[in-house]
């Protein structure tokens, strides 16, 4: 594999050098220097290389992003990752409209990421335009049929969502970056095809997705724009998110003062959906989520519930959820509440200090087994000061765990 660099820094260039070279194998990198060689010509051939990282920003006068408009269409242009040290929205979004197959955030490049994202754009770069062309169209019909079902006016693109590209793609749903057309805002579009699900609970959580928090008006909180269902199609409209989730932030190493502070604002968030009745039950460090300003959202809403409802999309005994994050009455298939959200906090908070979660195991059941049985892992003593939130967050009993988001949040502020 060969991979060229464009960026004006000679030490980001060497580090983004070092990254690569330690995990990949087989790989020959190309450092251009922009300072002495400037704008490549027209007659450069792209088609040498199978990766380009390319800089937002190149000097004073130079910008990337207009260097992919005009070379993207170059006979054997490699796929392209934007580099950018900016967190915003509008940059991401521009780069992917523009075909990049990716972009980061200079700050979030670490080893392992940047070694995942080259894997992820070589498997875009198999991907056609005709494949994203037919995807795009494809969306379009599906939410053009929701609308006339729900008596809306059908006027092509303008239903309310100009597509620029598929993202994401699960057995029965697919998701699309989009824009909405009033107001030319950026969402991530959710849609899911009811014509492939088997089961009538997929359909419910879909729905109960949507419906639980379309109208909480959180910044911890995703943000729900708009949704509808018919009896083919359904679609969520949500806010999208540039900066990725928590679990790559975990995988990368974080000091105790940045985790506490997430730990916090985490907790804010489950202050907003416990405050209306709800229960995450599935949260995790993949469901947490960063935009391009740093701020953070709970996210992915798909097995919560509202407490005290009689109809549920789960029963007694039946156990959903991620068991690395399982509160122990969540284990063993009991009814949960709130306090089984701050469980799953303080498995988090233990993996965002430690590096390493609480309890691991070869399978899901003796995973959770240690969650219901094991001992409370204890912090190494550089950390000690956090043992006791640990201790309370752990607790196997819900009526001996720390009892409120806003309880954890004053005892979390307190340490900054």
């Amino acid at each position: 594999m060969k991979i060229l660099i464009i960026d004006d820094s000679s030490d980001f260039r060497a580090l983004l050098r070092l990254y690569l070279s330690k995990e990949l194998t087989d790989v020959e990198i190309i450092e251009y220097d922009f300072d002495k060689l400037g704008k490549p010509p027209e007659n450069f051939d792209w088609s040498e290389y199978d990766i380009l990282f390319l800089d937002y920003k190149l000097g004073p006068h130079e910008d990337g992003l207009k260097w992919l408009k005009e070379f993207r269409n170059k006979p054997g242009f490699p796929p392209t990752i934007v580099l950018t040290a900016e967190g915003d929205e509008y940059i991401a979004v521009k780069s992917i409209k523009l075909g990049a197959a990716d972009y980061i955030n200079k700050v979030d490049i670490k080893p392992k990421r940047i070694a995942e994202m080259v894997h992820d754009a070589t498997e875009f770069s198999k991907k056609t335009d005709t494949d994203q062309k037919n995807a795009i169209n494809d969306a379009t019909q599906i939410i053009r049929k929701v609308h006339k079902k729900d008596q809306v006016p059908d006027t092509g693109l303008e239903i309310g969502y100009k597509f620029v590209r598929m993202i994401g793609e699960g057995a029965m749903s697919k998701v699309y970056l989009a824009e909405r057309v009033k107001d030319k805002k950026t969402v991530v579009l959710k849609v899911l095809d009811l014509t492939r699900v088997k089961e009538a609970k997929l359909v419910e959580r879909f729905i109960q997705e949507a419906n639980l928090i379309a109208e909480l008006n959180s910044p911890f909180v995703v943000k729900i724009y708009e949704h509808g269902i018919t009896e083919e199609y359904g679609y969520i409209a949500l806010e999208f998110f540039s900066r990725g989730d928590l679990k790559q932030r975990a995988e990368l190493g974080l000091n105790h003062e940045i985790a506490i502070i997430y730990a916090t604002h985490i907790a804010y968030g489950l202050e907003q959906i416990h405050s209306i009745n709800v229960v995450h039950r599935d949260l995790k460090p993949a469901n947490i989520m960063f935009r391009g300003d740093d701020s953070l959202a709970l996210a992915d809403f798909g097995i919560s519930k509202k407490i005290g409802e009689v109809s549920d999309i789960t029963t007694v005994g039946q156990i959903l959820g991620t068991p690395h994050y399982m509160s122990p009455e969540q284990g063993e298939g009991k009814d949960v509440d709130t306090r089984s959200d701050l469980y799953s906090l303080g498995v988090i908070l233990y993996e965002l200090l430690t590096g390493d979660k609480p309890y691991t195991a070869a399978t899901a059941t003796s995973l959770i087994y240690q969650h219901i049985h094991a001992p409370i892992p204890r912090l190494p003593s550089r950390l000690s000061q956090y043992q006791d939130i640990i201790n309370t967050l752990l607790a196997k009993d819900p009526a001996r765990r720390l009892q409120t988001a806003r309880g954890l949040i004053n005892l979390l502020e307190a340490f900054q």
